[in-house]
């Protein structure tokens, strides 16, 4: 238990720094350092800094997002489109402005592109699952005359994008005034891809 703890504390005090000073600004002596190990200690869990980057961009990766922003409640509001389109919006930003979330977004808009071993970041990647699930709950919506007909894929990507935009807009600050005002540009989205996607 204890070596999957400091493995876990590991990448915990990685993504701090990889999300403040990039990949190649953060150290393994940093890393060490804060978590109160010997830096030779970090090679027990990972080879290398590399490897530690590449753990964390699969522990993100891994996650299925989906899971944690859509329920089963939310899909009975599918029927109520504008309803459902407001909830999923704002589920959407706050799983983004979940703390770790909001440091793996800061490091993937530092990094985006960089080729790391054999990966590279993007936000296509990142996306990727949420987009998948909404083109699927978009394309049912059309097909039962819910909403209009029209390509899913690109519902889905009409819709999630500019969600993911505002929510980078706002990744440094989070006081109540700024948090309306990224309500109010969430809302106004809403309003005007319902108008869009309405049955006239």
């Amino acid at each position: 238990m204890k070596y999957a703890n400091t493995k876990e504390r590991i990448l915990n005090s990685a993504l701090d720094f990889f999300s403040v000073n990039g990949y190649s600004g953060a150290s393994i002596r940093q890393i060490a350092k804060s978590i109160g190990i010997r830096e030779s200690a970090i090679y027990n869990h990972y080879k290398s800094k590399e490897e530690i980057f590449l753990a964390i961009l699969s522990q993100f990766k891994d996650k299925t997002i989906s899971g944690e922003v859509i329920s089963d409640e939310l899909l009975d509001e599918a029927v109520y489109p504008e309803i459902f389109f407001s909830k999923l919006a704002k589920r959407l930003f706050d799983h983004w402005g979940k703390p770790d979330e909001k440091k793996f977004l800061r490091l993937l808009l530092m990094e985006q592109f960089t080729k790391i071993g054999n990966k590279e970041l993007s936000t296509s990647d990142y996306l990727k699952e949420i987009l998948k699930v909404c083109a699927v709950i978009f394309g049912e919506m059309s097909k039962n005359g819910v909403i209009k007909k029209s390509d899913p894929a690109l519902l889905a990507f009409e819709f999630c994008a500019p969600v993911f935009l505002i929510r980078t807009e706002y990744l440094a600050e989070e006081d109540s005034g700024i948090r309306r005002e990224a309500a109010e540009k969430i809302n106004a989205h809403v309003s005007f891809f319902w108008n869009a996607v309405r049955l006239k």
